[in-house]
């Protein structure tokens, strides 16, 4: 009799436990994944999740290594929507059709600089002298900023081009390997810290390097509701952010593994577009416009795109504009 029961008792565990099993896999495809990569400008959405602003919307947050990684799960469809820099969303134009940009995250002002030794004054000493450079779109795109302020006739041949990457940057120039570097949080500080200085910085070009969140049409047209939740957990995150700030700059620098110093200097050199703030940058008289043209051009004319990209195409502020006040 007891073997009866326990054989009954079995059954039901295993039909429960395959309920919950086949709950689990029918919610891991409903949920909306969402791509960040380390940034401290993305790092509200990680914190929106685990504080459970995303309401009953599936949104799941997936951590990336690098951006090229995320870049690739949002192009083959690994993931619904990506955090991106616009460089990187030309790159998804290209092979993916009908991106949309629906939310502005940040834009830098000071956190992406051009650094050198105390000798470098300007952009125009950095003529003969070796630029470390990751190699990324972005990297020269500030670059050739970088250039349009020189007061001399340098151009980019003038410059000694030496690929570090960002990680390894601090390492190479207190070596001697670099007089230079093009760099970002969290590398930016610790050559400051080395004996660098300053001499451009994204400051000096305002609303031009911005981070977005893409998606394409298909997600518009079908999840519009999850991302309504996924934007609304976004603003809600930054006001948490203000009303908590050392406790959510320290959980986020932790998420980042960099010092609080660092998370904080860097996460105070972005601008955090507010809600109207971001409908003006993707509606009709949109402020990203011409900078996103720009690069556009720039990385056609640099065979790094095969064609331009028709920025208003990009910009989609449905999402923005579907928010209940």
């Amino acid at each position: 009799m007891k073997k009866i029961k326990m054989y009954k008792l079995n059954i039901i565990f295993i039909l429960i436990a395959g309920f919950i099993f086949s709950a689990c896999e029918k919610d891991s495809e409903q949920a909306l994944r969402v791509g960040i990569s380390t940034w401290p400008g993305y790092e509200p959405l990680a914190l929106a999740a685990e504080k459970g602003f995303y309401g009953d919307s599936y949104i799941r947050v997936v951590r990336f290594a690098t951006p090229t990684e995320s870049y690739r799960a949002l192009r083959d469809g690994v993931i619904d929507v990506a955090a991106f820099t616009a460089d990187e969303v030309f790159h998804y134009a290209e092979v993916r059709n009908q991106p949309k940009i629906f939310l502005i995250l940040d834009i830098s002002n000071g956190a992406d600089a051009i650094v050198a030794k105390k000798e470098i004054k300007t952009i125009d000493d950095l003529k003969g002298k070796r630029l470390g450079v990751e190699g990324s779109t972005l990297g020269n795109y500030i670059i050739s900023r970088g250039l349009d302020f020189a007061k001399s006739d340098i151009k980019m041949r003038d410059i000694t081009f030496v690929s570090v990457k960002t990680d390894e940057q601090e390492k190479i120039f207190l070596a001697d390997g670099i007089d230079a570097a093009v760099t970002y949080e969290p590398s930016k500080s610790l050559l400051l810290k080395a004996g660098a200085h300053v001499i451009f910085d994204s400051s000096m070009i305002p609303n031009e390097i911005i981070d977005v969140l893409v998606t394409n049409e298909s997600t518009i047209q079908t999840r519009l509701a999850d991302l309504n939740s996924l934007v609304k957990g976004w603003f809600k995150s930054l006001d948490y952010i203000k009303e908590n700030y050392k406790l959510s700059l320290d959980l986020m620098a932790h998420q980042e593994s960099i010092t609080f110093p660092a998370f904080k200097k860097a996460y105070e050199d972005l601008i955090i577009p507010s809600r109207e703030v971001n409908k003006k940058m993707l509606g009709k008289d949109t402020l990203i416009l011409k900078p996103m043209q720009r690069l556009s051009r720039l990385m056609y004319a640099n065979e790094i795109l095969e064609k331009e990209i028709e920025i208003k195409h990009l910009l989609d502020d449905r999402v923005i504009n579907s928010l209940e006040e």
